[in-house]
């Protein structure tokens, strides 16, 4: 090997670390998008002298703002490459963060988190399209764990960091913290390299074409479901949690984001546990143990079932967020190697359904009673149930399509 080849497989190297860092740091966004500012929600819904409902429908709003972003910043990706994306995506993320900011009533907040969920698409369709572009073999399934870690990561820290900021500082400080997060990455951004060829683009049609083709995939719209409902269980206590805490049991919001952080944790211990295991356990093994894992965290929810009990009904979210992290990010496997020439289409589908998932059932929590612990369990039960649909006709649909592909061989 020439000293020059060496020299350009190192710089290759290079470069591929460089991607499986920043693809995660981007895909974070979408995991603090709403978490920083959960905390906040019940001091933002007294200035501006609006409900609950109305404050846990601001996050419905973000949620389905992503979802039409996820849609338009897919078709910008794979048409035009993926850095006419990311670059104006994270642009427009600041620019929403700054509107919310100095947002002078709950019209002008919601615009600005209109924004940031419109933006947030382009962070996640580009950062898993940046993995499939440029990573392969089983350092592709290590980064997809990064990936899922990274998203994890922000609602761990996100609500204790924001609620220490709104307990010390204000809530309009929540949304500058935002800003200055996606400017550095913006700025990191700036060395990322377009890894798609003009050869590799897709015309608007060819790319609605191809909505059509992965939307008629089985594996891929159960996988979407379940990974809707993974979303939708990890989103529900940072939700209800603020006004359950603080509300309640008046509690402060710091108090409440130590709670998250908690129930965050556990998210991240299940996907570590998950990275250390999948070399020797099937990701069909780990899909299962985290539905088991959820089913339990039901069930220490219903150990006071007529009251409302902190610590049984936080112990049953830390259960079910753990159950999250181990089958998460097998889950993401499944559909994004389904498509490599469609990776932004593959992934803006994906989390265009996600979102949407999300958003009907955040929109759906925000109107029940949370008087007991009973009323808190049944949204999670109801979405474990849709979840473990999702799962089983994703792994259905994988072992009909291999012996499809072993009768062919044959």
């Amino acid at each position: 090997m020439t000293r020059a080849s060496t020299q350009s497989t190192l710089q290759a190297r290079s470069y591929e670390n460089f991607v499986i860092v920043i693809a995660p740091l981007l895909n974070s966004v979408s995991g603090i998008a709403i978490d920083l500012y959960a905390p906040s929600m019940p001091a933002i819904g007294r200035e501006f002298g609006v409900s609950a409902i109305v404050m846990q429908g601001s996050i419905s709003i973000t949620l389905i703002a992503y979802a039409i972003g996820q849609l338009f910043f897919g078709l910008i990706a794979d048409g035009r490459g993926r850095l006419p994306a990311i670059l104006p995506g994270l642009a427009l993320f600041i620019a929403g963060s700054l509107v919310a900011m100095m947002a002078g009533d709950i019209t002008q907040l919601l615009i600005g988190r209109a924004m940031q969920g419109f933006a947030i698409g382009a962070c996640q369709v580009v950062a898993r399209a940046l993995l499939v572009d440029n990573i392969q073999g089983e350092r592709f399934y290590v980064a997809v764990v990064y990936l899922s870690l990274a998203w994890g990561l922000g609602p761990v820290l996100a609500p204790f960091i924001g609620g220490l900021v709104e307990q010390y500082a204000g809530w309009r400080w929540n949304f500058a913290l935002y800003a200055g997060y996606s400017a550095v990455l913006l700025a990191l951004s700036l060395r990322l390299q377009e890894s798609l060829a003009p050869s590799r683009r897709k015309s608007l049609r060819q790319s609605l074409r191809g909505y059509v083709l992965i939307l008629g995939n089985l594996r891929f719209l159960s996988a979407t479901l379940a990974l809707g409902c993974s979303l939708s269980v990890f989103l529900i206590w940072n939700i209800i949690g603020p006004f359950v805490v603080q509300d309640r049991l008046q509690r402060s919001p710091s108090y409440f984001g130590t709670t998250a952080l908690l129930a965050g944790v556990c998210y991240l211990v299940g996907t570590l546990l998950n990275r250390t295991l999948i070399r020797t356990v099937s990701g069909r093994t780990l899909m299962l143990a985290g539905l088991a894992a959820c089913v339990l965290g039901i069930f220490a929810m219903l150990c006071t079932p007529v009251a409302l009990v902190l610590p049984t009904l936080l112990a049953g979210v830390m259960l079910t967020n753990f159950g999250q992290g181990l089958l998460f990010s097998n889950v993401v496997a499944l559909t994004m190697t389904l498509y490599p020439d469609r990776a932004g289409a593959t992934a803006s589908l994906l989390g265009c359904g996600m979102m949407v998932c999300a958003g009907i059932s955040s929109a759906l929590v925000g109107h029940l009673p949370v008087g007991t612990n009973l009323s808190v369990s049944l949204p999670f039960a109801a979405l474990l149930v849709l979840q473990g649909l999702g799962i089983w006709g994703a792994l259905r649909s994988t072992a009909l399509r291999k012996a499809v592909d072993h009768e062919c061989q044959v």
